[in-house]
């Protein structure tokens, strides 16, 4: 009779190992794995199925497994223990001061915003073009696409995309994916460049969230979703960042006001 660990492996297999996608084969692994977490299928500190079970379960060699599992410690998204082989990481960590989700608790008292955790899922370079282009000044640049959940006081989860210029603010870049979790990036940018955030846009649409979201957040099945859109300027008027926030139907009051922000230059 197959243990748990073995069911658990081809149950993991048989649920998110994508046969019909072009992908070299370990970043199929890896994002089987990344997917699999976000949905909740391993939870933080699980332990994952060993290299051996992996390259039993699935078309993969070892050198393959190793490759998708390094991939994954360095994105922070697991950890891989001496003794204890591959756990899951705690994903999400408090930010301080969101700037954009300061929902009101549910008293609605003024100046009272319900803790905010964040967790990056994934992190593009990309010379893609789309509704982010003309607000960033992107012609022939690369810009770098951050996908993240913003968990609401472990209520409901809110699904963000964030784009900026990736040579412009190349420690969006070069910081370890896992080290973005928890972070304010618009502090990390105002730091890293000595630019501030001087004021922000601010436009509301109402649209069917993304095909896969349930697999990266909890959403509502069916329901549609308020975006938020914002994007950030620095004092000489370029845009520094633009981004979308998918807010699921919620009764707390979301508190759209700008906080006033000084920084060390």
């Amino acid at each position: 009779m197959a243990g748990f660990s073995t069911r658990k492996t081809e149950d993991f297999v048989k649920r998110y190992w994508a046969d019909e996608s072009d992908l070299p084969k370990h970043e199929k692994l890896s994002r089987a794995f990344t997917e699999s977490i976000m949905d909740g299928f391993w939870t933080a500190g699980a332990r994952l199925p060993t290299e051996a079970e992996l390259v039993r379960a699935t078309p993969c060699s070892l050198g393959t497994v190793q490759r998708a599992l390094r991939n994954l410690a360095y994105a922070g998204v697991i950890q891989r223990r001496r003794g204890s082989g591959s756990v899951v990481s705690d994903l999400s960590r408090p930010i301080d001061e969101p700037w954009h989700m300061r929902f009101l608790n549910a008293e609605g008292q003024a100046g009272s915003y319900l803790p905010v955790a964040t967790r990056v899922l994934n992190r593009d370079v990309t010379a893609d073009h789309g509704p982010w282009s003309a607000d960033l000044g992107q012609t022939t640049e690369k810009v770098v696409r951050i996908e993240r959940v913003m968990v609401i006081d472990d209520q409901f989860d809110v699904y963000n995309l964030f784009y900026a210029l990736a040579d412009r603010f190349p420690e969006l870049v070069d910081t370890p994916m896992a080290e973005l979790n928890g972070i304010n990036l618009k502090d990390m940018m105002a730091r890293g460049q000595h630019l501030a955030v001087q004021r922000g846009r601010q436009l509301m649409r109402f649209e069917a969230p993304p095909k896969n979201i349930s697999l990266k957040c909890r959403w509502p099945d069916g329901e549609r979703a308020s975006v938020l859109n914002v994007v950030g300027y620095s004092m000489d008027g370029e845009a520094m960042y633009y981004q979308d926030y998918f807010i699921p139907p919620t009764d707390l009051t979301l508190d759209l006001g700008t906080p006033q922000r000084t920084y060390a230059q």
